[in-house]
Order: structure tokens, then C-alpha cells, then sequence
């Protein structure tokens, strides 16, 4: 149903144009960009050691999402980041599980590693409850971990084990 391509210069207007506020790009983007993402930002982020990704609905070749996985070897762990179903008619189809298991597939079973972790924000519960799908496990809640405004967000961090990744198989 989809598969994960290397993101090139050529997305980069399609991911700009989908990160359409300053609360959103705190949500998908982190600390890593400021709003509003621009070329220059993203030409940076593909320099990194990050393996990024576009997302390719198979059936028509629609770029449909974006997802990274940031590699830790000394430690030998993986942590996805940068998640998004882009194309809004999508969410809700099980687009983004299919995304954290084709990067989860790429961790454990082609770079062989041990742990992948993620963040996200306490009130995202449809990222919540999709990460809990593919067998992520809650580790601990980062209280006020954000000030965004005038307000505080919390951040749940989550990781999987490839042992549980290999028992889910």
C-alpha cells in the first residue's frame, strides 16, 4: 500500500506547504525547525545523518507523508521522528501505522537494532494510540516538557525493543 523513498529537494514545497501553522511545526519538527519551514531548513536537515523519508501511496506514486528514523550506533538505537500523514484525506486510514512499521522493519530487521524510541505530545492520541499499535511502550511522561505561548506540553517518550518487535511478528 505504501512505501518509503529517500526525501529530496524535490519535496521539499510539498512539506512546506503541509506544515501550515506555528503550533504544528512544534509538533512535527521539534526544536530542529522554525516556522516557517523554508528550503534552507530542509536543505540542512537532509545534510544530516537521519535516513528520511517521503511516503508513496504504491497504487499512483502520491507523495502522501513524511517520516525519519535518526540512528544512534554507539548505542545501537533508532529514534523516528519528523512523522506525518501530509495528505489530510488519508488520516485515519492506518497510513501512519504503516509508516512507523516500514521504518520499524528498516531498525530491527535491516540495520539490526536493539531499541527505537520517539516522543510525542500527551494529547496526540491518535499518534499515541498508533505507536502503542506497533508496540511501542510508554517509558515515562516529560511533564511541562514545552512551553508553546503561554502554555506547557507534556511529552510521553515511547520506545519498542527488537525483542517485542520480534515477538509482534
Amino acid at each position: 500500500m505504501i512505501k518509503l523513498e529517500r526525501f529530496e529537494r524535490t519535496d521539499f514545497k510539498q512539506l512546506i506547504d503541509w506544515i501550515d501553522s506555528p503550533k504544528f511545526m512544534l509538533q512535527w519538527g521539534g526544536r530542529t525547525f522554525s516556522y516557517p519551514l523554508t528550503e534552507q531548513q530542509l536543505e540542512n536537515y537532509i545534510r544530516s545523518d537521519s535516513l528520511i523519508y517521503r511516503v508513496v501511496l504504491e497504487e499512483n506514486d502520491e507523495v502522501i507523508g513524511h517520516i525519519n528514523l535518526t540512528i544512534d550506533r554507539i548505542n545501537n538505537s533508532g529514534r523516528i521522528g519528523k512523522v506525518l500523514v501530509g495528505e489530510r484525506t488519508l488520516k485515519g486510514h492506518g497510513i501512519g501505522q504503516l509508516m512507523v512499521q516500514n521504518v520499524l522493519h528498516i531498525a530491527f530487521d535491516q540495520l539490526k537494532l536493539h531499541r527505537v524510541s520517539l516522543g510525542v505530545f500527551d494529547f496526540n492520541l491518535p499518534a499515541i494510540a498508533c505507536y502503542e499499535k506497533a508496540g511501542f511502550v510508554k517509558e515515562g511522561l516529560l511533564r511541562e516538557a514545552r512551553k508553546v505561548d503561554d502554555e506547557f506540553w507534556n511529552l510521553w517518550e515511547m520506545s519498542i525493543l527488537e525483542k517485542e518487535w520480534s515477538d509482534k511478528r
